[in-house]
């Protein structure tokens, strides 16, 4: 059955046009005749997702059918599409910029890109193609393909990691979470219980089980390895996600000491700054020198700072017993 084919809106057209700069996305041969291509072949379906600019010629290797023949499918065009669009953006908002800087993805690049794509899809290797597309940036194709993953009853395993390449681990359902970690308990493969956890986005749990692996194995004097998961620890941000978690605890608590002392090792200058201003009458009420040093440095009075320091010196005394960081009296951390 014939697809009925709707005239494209102008505008629509106009900003399709434009965003390509009036270019072929797939040769990018300034100055020939272009026209608007519907990626997905139906010719009624004029959304911007769906509309590519491609010359004459190019449009041409679309048509082909058959086999090894087929030169351009919906997918290599998308591919080629948002690279040039990318290309013609950053090209428009940078005026000086090396040519290096302006190529997102090199001619080799974005040709092995489309050939291995092009490979996994024939061999309905569906789970590696969304790992491809997810490796070159293309969200969009990465999604499309792990829905179909998703579709057809995978392994526990490819649930989990799929979901958390996606970054929406929260979508990973408790049970399979649950089933998976109880495997590798028997297994007693903690640092594996970890990744299972953060991939969840579970950061208590996964920290629980970094620490609880990285001492098994730093027991067993095995140093890089506890190096290593410990570095993965901190490179997952894990360590800020404890301090979001320490910082919402003492909100919901109306804890002001620890909103500030989260806030401080979460570098958000901007809230804190607004929390210690909102929080003025308090501060001046606790007499606490730490909260009145910091009310004074937001409010800019310089000589009411250096007289809080003054005093702080003069009435500190270490005794034998107090414990020294960095040279400096440890007062940071308090009793939870």
């Amino acid at each position: 059955m014939t697809k009925k084919r709707v005239i494209i809106p102008n505008d629509i057209a106009a900003k399709v046009l434009f965003l390509s700069d009036r270019t072929c996305c797939i040769c990018r041969q300034e100055g020939k005749k272009v026209q608007i291509h519907h990626i997905d072949e139906d010719p009624s379906n004029n959304s911007e997702s769906n509309l590519s600019v491609l010359c004459f010629e190019c449009h041409t290797d679309t048509m082909v059918k058959g086999g090894f023949d087929r030169k351009l499918d919906a997918e290599q065009i998308i591919l080629y599409r948002n690279d040039w669009l990318n290309i013609v953006s950053r090209k428009r908002s940078l005026v000086e910029i090396d040519q290096e800087e302006n190529e997102t993805i090199d001619p080799i690049q974005l040709e092995l890109a489309t050939s291995v794509a092009e490979i996994y899809r024939e061999n309905k290797e569906y789970e590696l193609l969304a790992i491809h597309y997810n490796s070159i940036g293309n969200y969009e194709l990465r999604d499309k393909y792990i829905d179909k993953v998703l579709s057809e009853n995978p392994s526990d395993d490819s649930i989990i990691f799929l979901r958390s390449i996606q970054d929406r681990g929260s979508e990973i359902p408790r049970e399979i979470v649950k089933r998976h970690v109880e495997k590798y308990k028997l297994q007693k493969d903690w640092l594996y219980i970890a990744r299972i956890y953060k991939q969840a986005n579970d950061p208590i749990e996964s920290v629980k089980f970094y620490l609880k692996g990285t001492s098994h194995v730093l027991n067993q004097k095995n140093y890089f390895t506890t190096a290593f998961y410990l570095k993965e620890l901190v490179e997952n941000g894990l360590i800020e996600q404890l301090f979001r978690q320490a910082y919402n605890e003492a909100k919901d608590q109306d804890d002001l000491w620890w909103q500030i002392r989260a806030l401080q090792e979460l570098e958000w200058d901007t809230e804190l700054e607004n929390l210690i201003l909102q929080n003025k009458d308090q501060i001046l009420k606790s007499e606490d020198p730490s909260l009145l040093k910091l009310l004074a440095e937001f409010e800019k009075n310089e000589k009411e700072y250096i007289d809080l320091v003054k005093k702080e010196a003069m009435t500190k005394h270490l005794a034998p017993d107090d414990m020294v960081i960095s040279g400096q009296i440890n007062e940071d951390i308090r009793d939870d």
